[in-house]
């Protein structure tokens, strides 16, 4: 057991912080780039609730923009908050990073409290559109108001149907110099991981899964801080809900700092799960080591493999067993296959795997989404499909390349997961969309198989057709439209849209 081991402190820690200090302050100083025809309109530091009066106290724990919910129009969901005693309770949505702003009221159905917390149970109207939403709640009393909101914390739909797909990156180490080595220029920036969600947002899946090591924390002192702002604000890019569970590198304990500290302010629980429809997900903390154990001085850390509590398989075992499911998904970092025992200085082997294991054939896990590795990989046992996902950013390992994992399901089965067989994902940096100007824009696609692309168009108002493209939905502001078209693009080609 770890708790045997003795944690050796080496004195070479000052060298490699020194080394490593001067990339990351060159690319601190790039900021996230929206398309050309947004701007960021809406900002929040998480966890901080945003006061429109003098008095009173509210947070909002769920949903937020790493644990969204997805709702139909006239569908309900519970708001879990944190708040001083209140007279009256009000909630909107508001369209999240759009130039033109949707503020919708939602219908609260009643509020309950259990262990200091709130739980608000509200409808989205029937007139909704669909569309990805950040969550306000405003608490009043004594005439007085106080508000908080989430950013990107609700995506509202049509329907949740039997039929639909979700996209699986992990690995995006912001902040990780071995990216260099596959492109400096791409590395430099994050560009690499912005390139990855620019593409996501233009195959629109319902919605993308991240297992983990979103920060790298393994440089120089005090890195989390950064790190961890600049990622959320990158993952800010995304136009789809987003769900996340930690990976080692978010997890470290460094110069004083807990990366899981960090992931709990920006980010939320290390574990939880949700529903999407009738089909269950599991999101599990497989680096799940006692503190000390975390322990780490710049690039030398002690454990870097899984590690899952008995607490925490308690939690799973109860998930898994209460949930009556079409098909239960697992994510998580460390893929429990296989042992990482190489991944410790003391050859610490992956405590817990075994038993999560067993619980994944006892409860019928139909699908286990990890990272970690580097590269692709599919794996069958026990009739379970392990599905391990390339970097989006880092260093590569193998045959492998950047990239992101589209999977695709039909008629509530696992219809297919690889880009290119047996067990490859999407590559990056092969798809791309440029606006000549405000109405024409022009998709190229050089991956091996057609696509559906979305855009966006903002515009005068008017009536308008689209050349080469299907209108989805129009939003009317004052002046201006924004405009939603889907477009089929075949493999190896490119397609020019016209709005006139």
């Amino acid at each position: 057991m770890i708790y045997k081991h003795r944690i050796i402190v080496v004195s070479i820690f000052v060298t490699v912080i020194l080394f490593s200090g001067s990339f990351v302050s060159l690319a601190m100083q790039q900021k996230p780039t929206l398309s050309p025809t947004k701007e960021a309109i809406y900002q929040i530091k998480p966890d901080i609730s945003q006061s429109i009066g003098v008095s009173g106290d509210v947070d909002i724990l769920y949903p937020r923009s790493s644990i969204p919910v997805i709702v139909e129009k006239e569908g309900n969901f519970t708001i879990d908050f944190q708040s001083e005693s209140f007279d009256e309770v009000s909630a909107y949505i508001s369209t999240a990073y759009e130039p033109i702003v949707d503020e919708i009221e939602l219908a609260i159905e009643g509020i309950q409290e259990t262990e200091g917390i709130y739980h608000a149970t509200v409808t989205v109207p029937l007139d909704t559109p669909e569309e990805l939403y950040n969550l306000t709640i405003v608490i009043e009393e004594n005439d007085e108001l106080s508000s908080s909101s989430r950013p990107r914390a609700v995506s509202v739909t049509d329907e949740i149907s039997d039929n639909f797909t979700f996209v699986h990156i992990t690995d995006f180490h912001i902040g990780d110099p071995r990216g260099l080595k596959e492109n400096i220029w791409q590395t430099i920036g994050w560009k690499a991981a912005k390139k990855c969600i620019e593409e996501i947002n233009l195959l629109n899946p319902d919605f993308i899964v991240i297992t983990g090591d979103l920060v790298f924390g393994q440089m120089y002192p005090f890195e989390y801080t950064i790190e961890y702002k600049k990622c959320y604000d990158i993952l800010q890019m995304f136009q789809v809900p987003t769900y996340l569970c930690p990976g080692n590198h978010d997890g470290y304990v460094q110069c004083g700092q807990d990366g899981f500290k960090f992931w709990n302010e920006y980010f939320g629980p290390l574990n939880y799960s949700f529903d999407y429809g009738d089909y269950h997900f599991t999101s599990v903390n497989s680096y799940d080591w006692p503190k000390f154990a975390r322990f780490g001085i710049s690039y030398l850390v002690f454990n870097w493999g899984g590690y899952v509590q008995e607490e925490q398989l308690e939690w799973i075992e109860k998930d898994l067993k209460d949930n009556n499911a079409k098909l239960n998904f697992m994510l998580l970092h460390h893929n429990p296959i296989w042992d990482t025992k190489n991944d410790s200085l003391f050859k610490n082997g992956y405590e817990g795997r075994e038993e999560l294991l067993s619980l994944i054939e006892k409860y019928d896990v139909d699908a286990v989404l990890a990272g970690h590795v580097h590269y692709d990989d599919i794996t069958v046992q026990n009739d379970t499909l392990y599905i391990t996902t390339t970097t989006a950013a880092s260093g590569t390992e193998k045959d492998s390349y950047w990239g992101y994992r589209l999977i695709d399901i039909r008629n509530s089965q696992i219809d297919s997961y690889n880009y290119k067989e047996p067990k490859y994902s999407i590559p990056s940096y092969r798809l791309n969309h440029t606006y000549e100007n405000s109405n024409v824009a022009t998709v190229e696609n050089d991956l091996e198989k057609d696509i559906t692309a979305h855009l966006k168009f903002l515009l005068p108002l008017g009536n308008y057709s689209a050349e080469n493209g299907e209108i989805l939905l129009e939003r009317e502001g004052d002046d201006m439209v924004e405009i939603y078209v889907a477009v089929d693009v075949e493999k190896e080609s490119e397609v020019t849209i016209t709005l006139s």
